[in-house]
C-alpha cells in the first residue's frame, strides 16, 4: 500500500466522523464520552459478552461471579439474555426488517436496560426510528463515534495499528477503533477504559449459532448469518479476518499496556491462542 492509499483512508474517516457527529446533532443524541463511560467502572476486568452459544455454558455460579466481580459490555443483541450487562454497545440493521425488530426488543426490555449505558454504534450506516422507543430509552443513548481501520491486508493493518497508537489517537480524540467485528471495538473500548483485563465470552467465531437458539421461546428469531461459516472469519469479505484482527490488537494494541486478554471458553475459535477464562 501506498501513501496516497493512507492519506485517502484518513480523508474518507474524517469525513465519516463529521458525518456521525452531524447525524448525532440532527437526532438530538448525546455523544458517547469515556468520561462518562468511566464513572461507571467498578473493577479491572472487562467481560465483553457476546452472542456465541457457548454463553449457554455459563452456570449460576459464572453469572454470580460475573455480576460480583466484574464489569460487562453486552453486545448487540444481548438484550436478549435475561443478565443485565453495566454497558451496552449496539447497531441497528442489517436490513430494515431486522431494524424493526430490534426497536420491538428494545422497547420490550427499556426498563431492565434502564440500568445500562446505552452506546448506540454505526448510526451513519442504519438508524432507529426513535418514535417507536419510550422517550426514557432517547435520553439514555450515546451515540459512539469511532474510525475503521483498513482490513484487506494484514500488514497494512498492522501499520496503521501502530500509527494510530504512537499518535495517541483514541486518547486524543476519545475515537475507538473498529475493525471487521463489534468485539474488536470492544477491545479499544476496554483499554481506553483502564482495564487489566478483558474476557471475549460468548465469542466462539467457529458456527454461526447464537445462544437464544437455544431458547424455545426465541428459537423463531433466528440470525442474520447465512451458512456455517461466521461472516467476520470468511476471508471473501474483507481480507483479515476477525480473529487475526483480535491477535494483532493484542500484540500491538493490549500488550503493550500490560492488558491480559482470555476468550471465555475452550470452544471457542480463539483458544488455545487465547487462555480460557472460564472452566
Amino acid at each position: 500500500m501506498t501513501l496516497r492509499d493512507d492519506i485517502s483512508w484518513m480523508r474518507t474517516e474524517g469525513r465519516r466522523v463529521r458525518r456521525v457527529a452531524r447525524l448525532r446533532r440532527a437526532h438530538g443524541l448525546a455523544a458517547f464520552r469515556l468520561e462518562e463511560a468511566r464513572m461507571r467502572k467498578t473493577s479491572d476486568t472487562l467481560i465483553v459478552l457476546g452472542s456465541g452459544r457457548s454463553v449457554c455454558r455459563l452456570d449460576d455460579t459464572d453469572w454470580q461471579r460475573i455480576g460480583r466481580e466484574t464489569d460487562t459490555l453486552g453486545l448487540n443483541f444481548w438484550m436478549l439474555h435475561p443478565f443485565t450487562p453495566t454497558f451496552y454497545q449496539f447497531e441497528a440493521g442489517p436490513t430494515p426488517e431486522r431494524t424493526r425488530q430490534f426497536e420491538t426488543f428494545l422497547a420490550e426490555r427499556a426498563a431492565r436496560m434502564r440500568a445500562s449505558m446505552m452506546i448506540y454504534k454505526d448510526i451513519e450506516r442504519h438508524q432507529l426510528d426513535l418514535s417507536r422507543l419510550p422517550p426514557e430509552t432517547v435520553k439514555t443513548l450515546r451515540v459512539l463515534n469511532k474510525v475503521n481501520l483498513p482490513v484487506d491486508d494484514e500488514a497494512r493493518l498492522a501499520r496503521t495499528l501502530r500509527l494510530c497508537r504512537a499518535a495517541g489517537l483514541t486518547r486524543r480524540t476519545g475515537l475507538l477503533l473498529f475493525a471487521r467485528a463489534s468485539i474488536v471495538q470492544a477491545l479499544t473500548f476496554g483499554a481506553e477504559m483502564g482495564y487489566r483485563r478483558i474476557v471475549l465470552a460468548g465469542v466462539d467465531l467457529n458456527d454461526t449459532r447464537y445462544f437464544w437458539d437455544e431458547d424455545p421461546a426465541l428459537s423463531w428469531f433466528g440470525n442474520a448469518q447465512p451458512g456455517q461459516v461466521h461472516r467476520t472469519m470468511d476471508p471473501g469479505v474483507a481480507g483479515v479476518p476477525v480473529d487475526r484482527v483480535v491477535m494483532l490488537f493484542r500484540d500491538l494494541w493490549l500488550q503493550p499496556e500490560g492488558i491480559e486478554l482470555f476468550c471465555g471458553h475452550a470452544t471457542s475459535a480463539l483458544h488455545p491462542r487465547l487462555p480460557a477464562y472460564f472452566g
